[in-house]
This record gives C-alpha cells, sequence and structure tokens, in this order.
C-alpha cells in the first residue's frame, strides 16, 4: 500500500494532522509491526528489574514473545520464548531461575543464554541432536538504566543515536533511578494517539486546566533543537514552587517525563504493549534516585496518586480523539507551533513508512 505524506510540511505551522488511515487502518498497523516495532530499539524493562543472575522478565513486542533474562556472567540476554518442541511459551510474567528454563509443556530445558540443555525422552528421534538447537536469540542494549531489544537481523547500536540527549540526562544520572510504583491502564485506542497526546502541552489549557495550566501555562512550553532519534518538549513553570519538567520520546514510543527538582528529581516512564491498531496496555513507572527511594520507601504512594490524577484527565480526550478520527467526517486539521514536538513525530513516521510505499 502507498502512506501519502503530502500533509508533512518543512514546519508545523505549514502541516496538519496525521490522515484517518494512519490512526484506523488495519493494513497501516501491519506495515508498522516491521518497519518501525520490529526494526528499532524497543524499551521492554529497566535493569533494576534483572538484578541478579536468573533474574528475567518476559515481554511481547507485536505478536512476538521474547525472553529477557540476567546471566551468571552479568550479561543480559534476549531470545525466543517459543519452545523449539511444539511452541509452547517457555516462560511468562517475570521471576527468577536458578539455572534453567523449562517448558511446561515437555519439560523441555533451556540454559540462560537460550542453548537447549535437555530433552527428555527424545533417543529415538532419528538425526536429532540437541547441541545444534538454540533459541532465536534478538539484539540487546542498556542505555540509562533502560533494557531495550531490537528484532531486526543487524541493528545499528542505539547509543549513538542518543549522544546528545545522554549529555542533557547526564546530571540526573537516570540510570540509578528506581522505580516507586507502577500504575496500569488498559488503552482502546490507536498508540499514535496517546504519543501526540504527551508530545504537546497545548492541551493543558483544556484537560488540564485546573492541575498543570496554572503551574505550566501551554503558551509558554517549546519544543527544544536536537540532534537525533529522539524529540523533547520543555515545560517551563510560572511558580516559585513548581519545577520545570522535559517531556521526551525516543522513537518510535519510549515516552518519559523528567521533573528537573534538584533535590528530588522524578521521572516517569510511560511503557506502552501494543498489540493491535486499536488497543494497547499502558503501564507508568514513576521513578526517584535509588537514595531518595531508601530514604523514602512510601514516596510511591504519593507518585502514584499525581500520576494517575493526570493520566485520568488524558484518558477521556485520548478517547474522544479516537471516537473523531473513526468518523466519516473527520478531516485533519493544522497544526499549532506549540504541536512541533508532534511534527517531529510525523517527520519520524514518514522516515520509517514511507519506505513501505
Amino acid at each position: 500500500m502507498s502512506i501519502d505524506f503530502s500533509f508533512l510540511g518543512d514546519k508545523a505551522t505549514n502541516s496538519s494532522a496525521l490522515p484517518k488511515a494512519l490512526f484506523t487502518d488495519p493494513e497501516v498497523f501491519e506495515l508498522e509491526k516491521e518497519r518501525i516495532f520490529r526494526s528499532e530499539w524497543m524499551a521492554v524493562a529497566r535493569e533494576e528489574q534483572l538484578t541478579n543472575p536468573g533474574d528475567y522478565i518476559t515481554c511481547d513486542i507485536v505478536g512476538e514473545p521474547l525472553i529477557v533474562v540476567r546471566d551468571k556472567q552479568g550479561n543480559i540476554n534476549a531470545f525466543s520464548n517459543v519452545c523449539l518442541h511444539r511452541a509452547c511459551p517457555i516462560a511468562e510474567g517475570s521471576g527468577s531461575v536458578k539455572n534453567l528454563f523449562v517448558c511446561p509443556y515437555h519439560k523441555w530445558t533451556y540454559e540462560l543464554d537460550g542453548k537447549l540443555r535437555g530433552t527428555p525422552d527424545m533417543e529415538q528421534a532419528e538425526g536429532f541432536d540437541r547441541s545444534q538447537v538454540q533459541l532465536r536469540n534478538v539484539a540487546v542494549e542498556c542505555w540509562n538504566g533502560w533494557v531495550f531489544v531490537n528484532l531486526a537481523e543487524d541493528p545499528a547500536p542505539l547509543a549513538p543515536q542518543l549522544t546528545e540527549l545522554n549529555e542533557r540526562l547526564a546530571p540526573y544520572d537516570p540510570a540509578d533511578f528506581r522505580i516507586a510504583c507502577t500504575l496500569e491502564f488498559d488503552s482502546a485506542f490507536n498508540w499514535k494517539v496517546l504519543v501526540e497526546n504527551f508530545m504537546e502541552s497545548y492541551h493543558h489549557q483544556g484537560a488540564h486546566a485546573e492541575t498543570l495550566q496554572p503551574r505550566f501555562p501551554a503558551k509558554g512550553t517549546y519544543a527544544e533543537t536536537v540532534t537525533g532519534h529522539y524529540s523533547l518538549l520543555e515545560n517551563p513553570t510560572v511558580t516559585e514552587t513548581d519545577h520545570p519538567f522535559w517531556v521526551g520520546l525516543i522513537f518510535p514510543s519510549l515516552m518519559w517525563v523528567l521533573i528537573r527538582n534538584g533535590d528530588m528529581p522524578i521521572l516517569g516512564w510511560y511503557h506502552m504493549d501494543v498489540d493491535a491498531f486499536d488497543h494497547f496496555n499502558l503501564k507508568i513507572h514513576a521513578m526517584v534516585p535509588a537514595q531518595v527511594l531508601e530514604a523514602m520507601p512510601d514516596i510511591g504512594d504519593m507518585l502514584g496518586a499525581s500520576f494517575t490524577e493526570i493520566h485520568n484527565e488524558d484518558i477521556p480526550v485520548c478517547e474522544g480523539v479516537w471516537r473523531g478520527v473513526n468518523s466519516r467526517f473527520y478531516t485533519p486539521g493544522r497544526l499549532s507551533h506549540l504541536e512541533t514536538n508532534i511534527w517531529e513525530f510525523h517527520q519520524y513516521l514518514k522516515s520509517r513508512m514511507a519506505a513501505a510505499g
């Protein structure tokens, strides 16, 4: 299929919103699976979730089940979570194993690097050599405490694409942040609706009129000029008690917010598990530096209440947009200068999706 990006000008103020098909067409989502989710670096965990040898998490990248585990040498590995016997998932959820993963179906076992170790009652299988069998490995890279995976055959390293962002974040040492609480939201709309909502604060005056707008007015927000595989939105404050914050997007979908409080910076990671063109599961991980969490173990309650309040204001407008783009009368409107970060996201989509045409 061919995707028309003629709506996209050379800046936000001569561009329009995404056309209907890029939200609602299942065929577009099939292209996104291959061109974006299975070709880009996707954040799946924080390193703190894989502290000790044998610690693992399972995840799903648009239908591709994976295991991510720390081995005995301290390396983090990722490989297919599909048993090489009859395709049963080898592990579920998260946890820790001592030495091996054991498939619950027929008890085939796998080492922490995905190598097949044990195959009960396979002695009579002619020509079968388990030493030649291994689960499919995928690329892993750790950056500032996040664990990324990439399903592509030979992906370019992630870190060089984020050199400038790394320098911006260095004073806050994101790798030292620890999860204080996790919130979960079932989201029945297209993933790009949330990304676009997240990457503009123009809507403070509407959706957050009584919470964020008086402290971080929409008209004062602006897109930072950046170089690299990301977009960054500055949110200055007009009060003496609040702290400015960045809203960031590492393409395609790692959304984060950093409240730049010198005494107690707060980092929020909005983690989307996208499974359909009209559905994803969202986890919001609220994080603080390790020493803060140690000194204030109950801080997660406060952060959870704050992040919940703001996201509960975002949900109805995102759901409203989803209803609107499904209307036969939907016509993409023009973008504001306050939506420059959305324009940058659209530029990214064009770079990935136009080639599909």
